[in-house]
């Protein structure tokens, strides 16, 4: 009996461990790091699929500039003999990326229709994982925050409108970048870049100078100017002098990092004005160019100016066609004007040009050879010559097919040219301002 006791009990073991066995695993998706730290790579693993399986993933965040829009990307995985996708060491079977690509699901989301689900928050990004038949099999979160510490965001002062300083909280003095967009104008390239750079320990100071008023459009920064035209360069000796008065400031250790319009302005500024540690200038000019905008006329106005005075500049050549101002099948890309501009002015490029070369600071160049905005390519190899010629210490990233959107990590939307370009330049940029500004 107690033979026959046992003998049952053990059977029911086994057919209970059997059932265990038999129950279905649902997949998963696994996150290296959740909360994620904007501008870092994120590792994604799918696992507990049947092996050999196709499915879609959808990735949708709100965009970065318009938090009413919806940004997606969709790629198709088939998963290995374990039953494991893992999204950054393995290609995909189709999507807008080729091989693997840690970056790609996010560089990868492009604007749709339809409006964002109303709880989606602007830190999250929702994965959807479907099965061939368009059923899904899964959804999580990730949430991508700009800083894992507390930042603390104050008004560099009236002088500045919409100028602000952001750090991380607490009293010690840090080294400071100082943040400059570009012809798109107001505060929105200064309050993506802000956090980015104050959750790696700097405080970033967001400065913009300048904020067009299209039409009847409201300024987005009141009191700055409307036109770009004869911005003065020589303000940033006033931004310098309200940092060194808030005293939480490494006056020694002050970078400048200006896009586009930005680059040509900190390089036009820092070859004129001593004292900053270090200039990075990502698609940047080699000359001044025309300004426009209120109450410029075609050929008149420069971009910038120094100390009251316009600064000599290059004029365009038939920017109309750039700007809508002809029919459709008249329009050139923006760098056409440029070329053109420079091309029929040869006399006028060297009093335009910036003097690089009286930047004694490092500086940091990235260039796209298809910049459709101008040439930055050319522009940054101009600029890495001169400097070379002088003996000046300069690091340049020239990437042949990258366009004009290589600024800020790569894990935000881009042109497939850039993607790549920008996961290179992204931490170089950072260890750039490591070593100038941070290193004893």
């Amino acid at each position: 009996m107690r033979f026959l006791s046992c003998f049952l009990i053990a059977m029911c073991l086994t057919g209970c461990a059997a059932v265990v066995d038999q129950a279905p695993v649902e997949p998963s998706i696994h996150f290296s790091d959740n909360p994620a730290l904007a501008g870092t790579p994120v590792v994604i693993r799918i696992t507990d699929l049947e092996p050999n399986t196709l499915v879609t993933v959808v990735a949708s965040r709100r965009s970065s500039w318009n938090s009413d829009r919806l940004q997606q990307s969709t790629s198709r995985w088939r998963s290995d003999e374990s039953g494991t996708i893992d999204l950054s060491t393995d290609g995909p079977v189709e999507a807008e990326w080729k091989t693997a690509d840690i970056n790609g699901v996010f560089w990868a989301m492009r604007t749709v229709d339809g409006a964002p689900p109303e709880e989606l928050q602007e830190d999250e990004v929702i994965f959807q994982m479907q099965d061939s038949t368009g059923d899904e099999l899964l959804e999580d979160r990730l949430t991508v925050v700009a800083s894992k510490q507390s930042l603390v965001e104050t008004p560099l002062g009236d002088a500045f409108p919409g100028a602000f300083v952001l750090r991380p909280e607490g009293s010690e003095s840090l080294p400071a970048i100082i943040i400059l967009g570009g012809s798109e104008g107001g505060d929105r390239a200064a309050r993506f870049s802000a956090p980015l750079w104050a959750a790696r320990g700097y405080a970033a100071v967001g400065y913009p100078y300048y904020s067009p008023a299209w039409g009847d459009m409201p300024q987005a920064v009141p009191g700055l100017p409307r036109a770009f035209s004869e911005i003065p360069i020589d303000h940033l000796i006033d931004v310098r002098a309200a940092l060194e008065a808030r005293g939480d400031i490494q006056m020694d250790r002050i970078g400048l990092y200006g896009v586009s319009k930005g680059a040509e302005f900190v390089l036009a500024a820092a070859s004129r004005i001593e004292g900053f540690a270090a200039v990075a200038a990502i698609v940047p000019s080699d000359v001044i160019w025309e300004g426009w905008g209120v109450g410029t006329e075609a050929g008149k106005n420069s971009s910038f100016s120094w100390q009251g005075e316009p600064l000599p500049f290059v004029p365009y050549q038939g920017m109309e066609r750039a700007v809508g101002q002809v029919a459709d099948d008249e329009r050139v890309a923006m760098r056409v004007p440029h070329a053109e501009g420079r091309a029929a002015n040869p006399d006028r490029v060297e009093p335009a040009r910036i003097a690089v070369e009286n930047i004694d600071e490092p500086v940091f160049l990235l260039g796209g050879g298809r910049d459709s905005v101008w040439d930055s390519g050319i522009m940054a190899a101009n600029i890495a010559k001169t400097r070379a010629d002088a003996g000046l210490e300069t690091e340049t990233l020239i990437f042949a097919n990258a366009t004009h959107g290589l600024s800020g990590p790569p894990q935000y939307p881009t042109r497939t040219a850039s993607s790549q370009p920008k996961a290179a330049s992204w931490p170089a940029l950072q260890a750039f301002f490591e070593r100038t500004l941070k290193t004893e």
